[in-house]
């Protein structure tokens, strides 16, 4: 083995395969690997070393190794690429659902640094299903927001964002790529955004979105269609957000009420009379 596949497999040196062991040794491989992933050892944009090299390190063939990667593959943590190798994914930002956030917020959060690139602010007639979600009259319109967000330099999102003329006047006065659009509505407008519900959904991106967030061939986009109400209880943004696939996640925290689960299961095998059926 030469001296640069020595160097190149050195962070997989301290990886132990116990063939003895009923977890498959693929699944040992995925783990550790996996494990060198989330520390940090192997940074985004890393280049695995060769399979050939792998396999001898690992004492395994390549059958087993491809099963590995590719279990890697599917969980978003590495990619395989043509002519350069399989190569370590930036991780994905991971949305709270727990919290209603800024764009701007979000990504200060988890220690990055967001910018916008504005595309548009236009004073726009809004749809039925808005001028019904906002309670307008025919004759009111909506600011319509239309901005790439970034993090780290990076197009992460493409975010249209509508809220109606009358909560925020000469909005088109102020640089929405320079500032927090919730800071604004909070500190000019005394607008407090306090809750808000989200559909998520993935979708395959249109050639505009694909070009503005520089997306890599057959990435899907998630989508969250954001709706957002004021402290009074009245509706005050609808927000379409179309994130990255490979970059961005939703992480959504559920609780399972089991009084009423107990009960709904009591319910279900009982008769009239309460006998057990």
């Amino acid at each position: 083995m030469s001296n640069m596949s020595i160097e190149t497999v050195t962070p997989f040196s301290s990886i132990r395969i116990d063939k003895d062991a009923l977890t498959p040794i693929y699944l040992q491989i995925a783990e550790a690997v996996g494990s060198l992933l989330g520390s940090g050892v192997l940074p985004p944009g890393y280049v695995l070393p060769p399979e050939r090299v792998l396999c001898e390190q690992f004492g395994v063939s390549r059958m087993t190794l491809r099963q590995a990667m590719g279990l890697l593959d599917r969980e978003g943590l590495v990619d395989s690429r043509r002519g350069i190798g399989t190569v370590v994914r930036p991780s994905r930002l991971r949305k709270q659902q727990q919290e209603l956030r800024s764009f701007s917020e979000e990504i200060r959060e988890r220690g990055g640094r967001p910018e916008s690139r504005m595309l548009s602010l236009v004073l726009a007639t809004p749809s039925a299903t808005l001028r019904e979600f906002f309670g307008l009259r025919e004759d009111q319109k909506v600011y319509e927001i239309k901005r790439v967000r970034l993090n780290n330099g990076e197009p992460l999102a493409l975010e249209i964002a509508r809220i109606p003329e009358r909560l925020c006047p000469r909005l088109e006065r102020f640089d929405l790529a320079k500032s927090s659009l919730y800071r604004l509505l909070e500190e000019t407008y005394g607008l407090t955004l306090e809750s808000c519900s989200e559909e998520i959904s993935a979708e395959i991106p249109n050639s505009e979105c694909r070009k503005l967030l520089s997306l890599p061939a057959r990435t899907a986009v998630l989508v969250v269609n954001k709706r957002a109400y004021a402290r009074d209880g009245g509706p005050a943004e609808f927000t379409r957000s179309v994130y990255r696939g490979d970059r961005y996640s939703a992480l959504v925290h559920s609780v399972r009420k089991t009084k009423s689960i107990l009960k709904t299961n009591r319910e279900a095998t009982t008769d009239g009379t309460g006998e057990l059926t």
